[in-house]
């Protein structure tokens, strides 16, 4: 029997919890200039790159299933998307981006990531990173997931700089729902024990924590420059 219902509310209450901590008050606190969101942006590209490798350690130790799936949510990040004509992430996002400008504390965030995805067991790993865009999925957070409310933020504070990049945060938050449903069944299987429900919760709590360790550290970041 599938002990996954029983603490999928558990889980979802938790992701909606998190924009209620001091980090992320803080992180929507920040008055928004272009210089600020250039230090945002720039954060954000090597996020997007520390998951990339993350997802590559669970998919090393997963069962063959477990792979299928993190490769289909990886196509769109890594190969292509068709919503949005491009992968989510390029070679050239990243020599645009400043590796030496990551505060000390995304830095410290990024390499807890890694080490729970290459030394966690593979469904522990994978909840680490699934938390994430679990919080970002606008069907389960109430109020709009992490993106939608950057975006809302963003053009309240400054309007949208560029429809490209409008329509590249619409692309988000679309695929990080999408994402964040595919592993419902895999959950649904292997989550088949009171024991790998309590690990899942405490990954679950463990990886919201490493997210609000990176959102205040990043707020930090963007209130040293005007």
């Amino acid at each position: 029997m599938s002990h996954w219902p029983n603490i999928r509310p558990t889980i979802d209450a938790m992701v909606n919890r998190q924009f209620d901590t001091p980090e992320f008050k803080k992180l929507f606190a920040v008055k928004l200039t272009p210089g600020r969101v250039e230090v945002y942006q720039n954060h954000m590209t090597f996020y997007a790159n520390n998951r990339r490798d993350c997802w590559a350690f669970v998919s090393g130790k997963a069962p063959l299933e477990v792979k299928r799936a993190i490769w289909a949510h990886e196509k769109d990040e890594l190969i292509h998307d068709d919503r949005m004509g491009r992968a989510h992430v390029t070679e050239d996002d990243l020599q645009m981006a400043d590796e030496s400008q990551l505060s000390p504390g995304a830095k410290a965030a990024h390499y807890a990531w890694l080490y729970c995805a290459r030394e966690k067991p593979w469904l522990e790993g994978l909840i680490y990173s699934h938390i994430l865009e679990r919080r970002n999925n606008n069907a389960i957070v109430k109020g709009g997931g992490l993106v939608e409310r950057w975006k809302r933020k963003q053009r309240a504070e400054l309007g949208m700089k560029t429809a490209e990049k409008d329509f590249q945060t619409e692309v988000h938050a679309v695929a990080d729902e999408d994402h964040s449903d595919i592993f419902e069944p895999i959950f649904q299987r292997y989550v088949d024990s009171e024991a790998a429900a309590q690990a899942v919760l405490a990954a679950t709590r463990d990886g919201l924590l490493i997210d609000r360790a990176l959102r205040g550290a990043l707020a930090d970041a963007m209130l040293a420059v005007e």
